[in-house]
């Protein structure tokens, strides 16, 4: 009950920030009044035509005279007086443009525009070269659309709207609560989208920036957000804010969606029917479709379609994530790689649950359905084909079988558990440091370390899985559970067993300078444990020591690279 309670706290946090942004008209100070006689034929004088003046107002010392060759319909309400903007003053500019019921406050430049319908334009817009904006009553703006979360047949769909964040979006569409969470959610979605469909008018925001786009329809623009040169814009939200504003650039398509702060989509990109998350980018042809996309993530010249995938996830090449549940993100999908074999000639019903940071490498073909939940920042080498299954340790390279093993599957795979950690520490290190320098979310906070505590203890399940009553010189899931469709030899366990250990251990000597009561349960159990009656002083050496090794590790990782391109490349040093 605590834990519906607090899901039913964050939903009304959630649904209160984004309604202040979609549903709030931001008036001035200023009284609107009727045109008067000198201000009808100054109007005239300048072209400017309307079915009845008497419908059309203005503030007080309106600069008529900056309204030029426009056609008003309805109900017109145009400031025309001066607005500060980013503490610069701005004159208004109207000119050659048709509005049908629109209000536009003040210091905004709206030029050569088709039509304007049904719209309240706040301070300070740039609006020019531009074809079709309009609202019309009922538009959802991209909310109430099928996200499909994991799968393409349905089953984990959740509906969208602009509070989804990663976790919401994990609870909504798969675990044990989820039916609980959903009726909660929907329940707050259904106000929420009674509200929208009340909407008479559309919202573009103050100090916002739409120029050399042809249609833009049914949206709700936040403020200071720039859609330039874009191709098309249809039902959809984009949020903004001054300090963190959503863009839309450069021949981008954007249908039936949400973008969040900071987002851009870009270079002929297209998102429908998707979230773009908070600071994330879509460009260079990119496409997301039925999808989450979670903050700080990159999708370029590829394709995601009915995934949930969450932040950092980084695709910049051409390649295909389907169908898949990856709410932990923080991962890559390398050139030509297929994670996306989901349909058994049946129906599209299959799906993958990757693991925290894993890295799919170039040319690989992942099989459905796959499990590497349990497998956070693995491993799938360049051009393998991986068999469906469950992969249950962490920091694994799942490669290539280095030779021929007489008996065994010629579909399998080799396993090396661990191999991250002893053979590429400079790559931890370095997302580490990434996560948190390259985050540009306001509304979302990069976790912790890697190794933390719920990825030692997978290490530690995993090295009880890697006790085995039997040694052998092949291992496979017959043997080890979890090692999925791919086999372990016998020098490769014991190097596991030993990585393992040594990095459960220093993550429990890693926060020694915290007083002992300070410690956390779990971490004074490993202590317990691995250095029964050792006392605090030879501890603390122990851990310096083991410092030294890993930061010689990391050095060692790198320098692999290093030595290679010497050997290969001539001036390999030189430019380094």
């Amino acid at each position: 009950m605590q834990e519906g309670m607090d899901f039913k706290q964050r939903l009304s946090e959630v649904f209160q920030l984004v309604s202040d942004e979609m549903f709030t008209v931001n008036d001035i100070p200023g009284d609107w009044i009727s045109l008067t006689d000198s201000g009808i034929r100054l109007l005239e004088d300048n072209g400017n035509s309307s079915e009845d003046w008497s419908r059309v107002k203005v503030f007080r010392d309106a600069a008529l005279d900056s309204v030029q060759n426009c056609v008003f319909k309805g109900e017109v309400r145009i400031a025309m007086t001066p607005a500060e903007i980013e503490g610069k003053k701005v004159d208004p500019v109207l000119r050659r443009c048709c509005l049908d019921n629109v209000e536009v406050l003040p210091g905004c430049r709206i030029e050569f525009t088709n039509l304007l319908r049904n719209l309240h334009i706040g301070e300070g817009v740039v609006i020019e070269n531009c074809g079709r904006l309009i609202y019309e009553q009922g538009s959802m703006c991209g909310c109430g659309v099928g996200l499909e979360l994991g799968v393409e047949t349905g089953e984990r769909n959740v509906p969208s709207s602009p509070c989804l964040d990663t976790d919401l979006a994990s609870a909504l569409s798969g675990g044990c609560d989820r039916g609980d969470n959903l009726a909660i959610y929907r329940a707050f979605l259904d106000g929420f989208l009674s509200k929208l469909r009340s909407k008479k008018i559309g919202i573009i925001g103050k100090a916002c920036r739409i120029q050399d786009t042809p249609v833009l329809e049914n949206c709700c623009i936040g403020s200071a957000v720039s859609v330039l040169n874009a191709c098309a814009v249809r039902n959809s939200t984009v949020l903004g804010g001054e300090l963190n504003p959503a863009s839309i650039l450069d021949g981008a398509l954007v249908r039936d969606s949400i973008l969040k702060w900071g987002s851009r989509v870009d270079s002929m990109a297209i998102v429908e029917k998707s979230i773009v998350g908070e600071a994330s980018v879509i460009e260079k042809h990119g496409k997301l479709t039925l999808s989450f996309l979670g903050p700080n993530s990159v999708l370029a010249e590829g394709e995601i379609t009915a995934s949930l995938a969450g932040p950092f996830t980084s695709s910049h090449h051409q390649s295909l994530l389907i169908a898949a549940r990856w709410p932990e993100g923080r991962g890559n999908i390398g050139y030509g790689a297929n994670v996306g074999s989901n349909h058994t000639s049946r129906l599209p019903d299959q799906e993958i649950r990757p693991g925290e940071g894993m890295f799919f490498g170039l040319a690989c073909s992942v099989k459905f359905p796959a499990d590497y939940s349990m497998a956070p920042y693995s491993i799938i080498a360049t051009g393998v084909t991986s068999l469906p299954q469950k992969v249950e340790f962490p920091f694994s390279l799942i490669c290539e079988p280095f030779s021929s093993v007489d008996g065994m599957q010629p579909a399998f795979n080799q396993i090396i558990p661990g191999w991250v950690l002893s053979d590429n520490l400079f790559a931890v290190n370095r997302n580490e440091k990434k996560y948190m320098s390259r985050n540009r979310a306001r509304h979302w906070k990069p976790g912790g370390k890697i190794i933390r505590e719920d990825t030692a203890e997978m290490m530690m399940t995993s090295l009880e899985k890697l006790d085995v009553q039997s040694v052998k010189e092949i291992y496979t899931e017959a043997d080890i559970c979890g090692l999925g469709k791919n086999y372990l030899t016998e020098a490769h366990r014991l190097k596991a067993i030993e990585t393992y250990r040594f990095h459960i251990r220093f993550f429990a000597l890693d926060d020694l300078s915290s007083s002992p009561e300070e410690l956390s349960d779990f971490r004074r159990r490993i202590l317990e444990s691995e250095f029964p009656g050792v006392p605090m002083e030879e501890l603390h050496e122990i851990h310096s020591d083991m410092r030294d090794r890993i930061a010689e590790s990391i050095r060692m990782s790198r320098e692999k690279d290093y030595s290679r391109g010497c050997r290969i490349i001539g001036d390999y040093a030189d430019v380094r």
